[in-house]
């Protein structure tokens, strides 16, 4: 194997570690992303299919009403 100058073998380093850091840095930007979106979309269908506890509340009063109230002749 050739010896290279000093200045060629900092500049080759100097460079795989910039690229390793772009790429590295990319792929776990990319990561965080899929995570995010992931969760998001998880704690969106749990709202959606969930019902709240006014809605709750709400139907089981209507019911109360309904048994209370006489039915119309």
């Amino acid at each position: 194997m050739a010896k290279y100058a000093w200045y060629t073998r900092l500049s080759d380093t100097l460079h795989r570690l910039t690229v390793l850091t772009l790429v590295g840095g990319s792929l776990y930007m990319s990561g965080g992303l899929v995570y995010t979106l992931y969760m998001n979309g998880r704690r969106y269908e749990d709202t959606v299919t969930t019902p709240t506890q006014k809605q709750i509340e709400g139907s089981t009063s209507k019911d109360e009403e309904n048994k209370s109230t006489p039915p119309p002749n």
